[in-house]
């Protein structure tokens, strides 16, 4: 039998799914409304959602802007860089996509100096616009629910109704998540309690910046970590980081991704991340965790593999299910995991506590947390 709170929340979702907003035709009418389209911003969001706003959008980028000088002038994603002062003489010709992760003081500016079009871009969201599309309303209502059902605390429903309100929703709050955004991913104190003895598989660890925190905060007090990275570059990075980290000869690497079964995959290469399992220039190689580590003893698996986490949760699954270790899962990929991945963890060990928690101010750093 649902809850009170479920069924209050049954009815909101069921409401938002009736007159659900199409994400990407919003921001297509906005580029076909304006002259130019700019985005404001050059660094790593730009970079990492260009390829996407390519696919779903398919308008061209005509310019960028950024505040740093040194980028004036220059092209970012195939788009000239201007002064601010450059784009506010075109302001009346142009839709502004804000593309930097600390957003507020950037839209505030644009918006003081009267430009008509100011907006954020949500990646995912152009991405989910699809699939809300082609699937079935009632079945995306009954396991958005379920999972609502299954979450352990208040801050949790939080996070899981400002998702839903931005993904569904109007999009009128542009801080809908900077409202339920908090520090410590990862290692959330409220919910990880870290000890001495702790044995750390990092899926996705880049160049090692999670290792680093991880072992600031346990004052480099750990018996083991395992660590896995596919892409080719930050794996050296990663190598790089190891081999002057005190502890090092406790921390073993992998140049290789985690999946449900062992084979050769492509990956597609970006600046921030790199996309297993799609069609691109990199190679690499991926591993089931069951198979590689299946005589270790593992008490935390921490996952951030640009949507690869159900496929690395399946070939985890024994060890999940054995060892029972807390578990930190990015769920922000692809909007189908906001149900998918807790629901699938809860499956795998009835006895997990279900939290989640949202570590950026933008639709990135989702993270579903399960403990005993």
């Amino acid at each position: 039998m649902s809850s009170p709170s479920t069924d209050k929340m049954r009815v909101h979702i069921a409401g938002l799914l009736s007159q659900k907003r199409n994400y990407r035709q919003e921001v297509k009418d906005l580029t076909q409304k304006y002259q130019y389209v700019v985005v404001y911003g050059c660094g790593k969001i730009l970079n990492s959602i260009v390829d996407t706003w390519n696919e779903y959008i398919g308008r061209r980028i005509d310019y960028s802007c950024d505040s740093d000088t040194a980028k004036w002038g220059k092209e970012f994603c195939g788009a000239k860089c201007l002064s601010p002062d450059q784009l506010t003489a075109i302001k009346d010709k142009c839709a502004v996509f804000v593309t930097v992760g600390d957003f507020r003081p950037v839209y505030d500016f644009l918006i003081e100096r009267g430009f008509p079009s100011v907006n954020l871009i949500y990646k995912y969201d152009l991405v989910a616009s699809e699939f809300l599309a082609r699937h079935d309303q009632e079945e995306i209502l009954a396991k958005l629910c379920e999972t609502y059902d299954l979450l352990a605390d208040e801050q949790s429903n939080q996070v899981f109704d400002a998702i839903v309100n931005r993904v569904l929703g109007d999009g009128g709050n542009i801080d809908i998540m900077l409202d339920v955004c908090e520090k410590n991913q990862y290692f959330p104190p409220d919910i990880i309690t870290l000890s001495e003895h702790e044995r750390l598989v990092d899926i996705g660890a880049f160049n090692g910046d999670t290792i680093r925190d991880f072992t600031a905060r346990t004052q480099g007090r750990f018996d083991q970590i395992f660590a896995f990275e596919v892409n080719a570059t930050n794996f050296k990075a990663l190598q790089k980081d190891v081999q002057q980290m005190p502890g090092r000869e406790r921390v073993k690497i992998f140049n290789s991704g985690i999946w449900d079964s062992e084979r050769d995959i492509t990956y597609s290469i970006g600046e921030s991340q790199s996309t297993v399992g799609a069609v691109g220039e990199g190679r690499g190689h991926v591993v089931p965790l069951d198979g590689v580590l299946r005589n270790e003893k593992v008490t935390f698996i921490k996952m951030d593999i640009e949507g690869a986490e159900p496929q690395a949760l399946r070939g985890a699954a024994n060890i999940i299910r054995n060892q029972r270790p807390k578990l930190a899962i990015c769920i922000y990929h692809d909007f189908a995991h906001l149900w998918e991945i807790p629901l699938y963890i809860k499956k795998l060990v009835p006895e997990y506590k279900i939290h989640l928690r949202h570590h950026t101010t933008l639709e990135y750093e989702t993270v579903c947390y399960a403990t005993i």
